[in-house]
């Protein structure tokens, strides 16, 4: 049978544009009024004009995806609602809910969304959603205190810097601490705090520091949306601290709201330059208490001193009485050797007169003088003195002494 015959008389042939304007025609039929749809953003692109170009796909993993594109002047509609709501601008990644018109591109034979809206309320929402799902699975395994349990050194000086260098927060931070005239040693860490590659950046350069000697790491980034912060709301970013072996301060510049970072982290602070004031407030307090503690010294040892001076004055006229009553004791003993110089030599001097005198008395009663008046001293051959008659008998031989000489005799009977 050939292809003519096989046809129908009452059978429409159709040109492909009039397939593409049945298609669009029941495609507003079934949605004749803009409607809302959910998905992730997937290859955003911005013309120079505005004009925004990105993919829609299903979140749920499927694969079935949309494309979606919007004018300038409503894309700038969309981005200022987005910023006033502190969400931010769209980008990659994020899950929203758009309001858009459905419709068909005929150049692609393809679905098309064109984008009235999008719902600021629903991302905000999912990216609370996706920050609490990231806590509990760091709670679940014990990462989410980790770092918290690493004690704060009295006096943090060797410092690891992640941060995106060059950047405002990174003088900031720099110049806070070299204002402050503690001799901070900074190691930085470049790391990009933005976009889609910033997670991994930032855990990166955490892993860097994370071997070297180090007393705090710190993780600083200038303000910006919810959206601009995300990569401090990520799981990677969130494990790197957690797996920190020193401290780690989180100086995110937001106001209201707080990254899953500043959960896990040691210390959150809420500005750059509010990390440095933490890190030169412990250091400065330190170095207080060591005024302190010198001015207390000081003042110890001042009163110790004094107290040491009190007790050498006393001491000192407590000698110095000592020296007086001493010096007294002195002249009395001298007085008294003297006295007692003089009392010897007057004794002395008595002493010899008698002597003298004893000796004019024995020179007078001596043998001698008594002798040269006239006397004479009998003693027997032995030299025994003969003092009586009675002591003699006749014969014996007898020696008789004279001043001048002496002369033996014997005894020849009674007269």
């Amino acid at each position: 049978m050939t292809d003519a015959a096989a046809r129908s008389p009452a059978e429409t042939t159709l040109t492909v544009a009039e397939l593409h304007s049945r298609v669009a025609t029941a495609v507003t039929g079934a949605f004749p009024a803009p409607v809302w749809v959910r998905g992730e953003v997937s290859g955003l692109r911005r013309t120079s004009r505005g004009a925004v170009f990105f993919r829609l796909v299903d979140p749920g993993g499927s694969g079935e995806v949309v494309e979606v594109s919007a004018r300038g002047r409503v894309m700038y509609d969309i981005d200022r609602t987005l910023d006033s709501a502190g969400v931010g601008s769209m980008r990659d990644g994020i899950e929203v809910r758009i309001r858009a018109v459905v419709g068909v591109d005929p150049s692609r034979s393809i679905i098309r969304l064109t984008l009235l809206g999008v719902d600021p309320e629903f991302i905000a929402g999912r990216l609370a959603l996706d920050r609490q799902q990231v806590l509990a699975r760091l709670a679940a395994d014990g990462s989410l205190h980790a770092n918290r349990r690493h004690p704060i050194p009295l006096v943090p000086l060797q410092i690891g810097l992640v941060t995106s260098r060059g950047s405002a927060a990174h003088a900031d931070f720099i110049d806070h601490l070299r204002r402050s005239g503690y001799r901070f040693r900074v190691r930085t860490v470049h790391a990009a705090t933005q976009g889609d590659t910033a997670a991994a950046s930032v855990a990166r350069a955490l892993r860097r520091l994370a071997v070297e000697a180090l007393d705090v790491a710190v993780v600083v980034r200038g303000g910006g949306s919810r959206l601009d912060l995300l990569p401090f709301d990520s799981e990677e970013v969130a494990r790197a601290v957690a797996e920190m072996p020193v401290p780690v301060i989180v100086g995110i510049g937001h106001e209201t709201d707080r990254c899953v970072v500043d959960e896990v982290a040691a210390v959150s602070v809420k500005t750059p330059t509010a990390a440095a004031e933490w890190l030169v407030a412990r250091v400065g307090d330190y170095a207080g208490r060591i005024e302190t503690a010198r001015r207390l010294i000081r003042e110890e040892a001042r009163a110790v001193c004094t107290r040491a001076q009190r007790q050498l004055d006393h001491s000192a006229a407590v000698l110095g009485t000592a020296r007086a009553s001493l010096a007294r004791q002195a002249e009395m003993l001298a007085e008294l050797r003297s006295s007692i110089a003089d009392e010897a030599r007057r004794a002395l001097h008595q002493h010899r007169q008698v002597l003298d005198g004893m000796e004019e008395m024995l020179d007078a009663l001596g043998v001698e003088s008594t002798l040269r008046r006239g006397f004479a001293i009998v003693t027997a051959v032995d030299g025994r003195v003969i003092r009586s008659a009675r002591e003699v008998a006749p014969g014996q031989r007898l020696r008789v002494r004279f001043a001048d000489g002496s002369v033996r005799v014997e005894v020849e009977g009674d007269a």
